[in-house]
């Protein structure tokens, strides 16, 4: 038997090991991008009441970033407040209605600029149910 057949046989474990490690340094060493962290109404929720929506961001976005628009079903804009930065936690900002949304499907689009300059875009949407 070849002597050196059983270091051969090491080898790709311990390339895969080598490999593992690598990755798992450059994960850990990747930046974490802006993003929304949750949001209420949740992504895909019903609610009964909804008066407002409320975003909270993985980071305090740029000043002057956050967008946020609702639409109806028929794409159209639902009339709200201007986001407002919420004075206790700075991750957090939310839109208000006139008045409590009618029963239907609702889109929101949302908007914002993180720490590292990129402009995020995403959407989430809900349901209002009838009371």
């Amino acid at each position: 038997m070849d002597p050196t057949l059983p270091r051969l046989r090491t080898l790709p474990f311990a390339l895969f090991l080598l490999a593992l490690g690598a990755a798992g340094t450059s994960l850990a060493a990747a930046p974490f991008h802006f993003g929304l962290a949750k949001s209420v109404p949740a992504d895909k929720a019903t609610e009964h009441h909804v008066a407002e929506v409320k975003l909270w961001f993985t980071e305090t976005p740029a000043d002057g970033t956050v967008s946020i628009r609702t639409l109806d079903a028929t794409g159209a804009a639902v009339a709200s407040s201007d986001p407002k930065q919420d004075p206790e936690d700075a991750k957090a900002f939310n839109v208000a209605f006139p008045n409590p949304l009618a029963p239907g499907q609702y889109r929101v689009n949302w908007r914002g600029m993180g720490a590292d300059g990129h402009v995020v875009r995403d959407s989430l949407s809900f349901t209002v149910a009838g009371h």
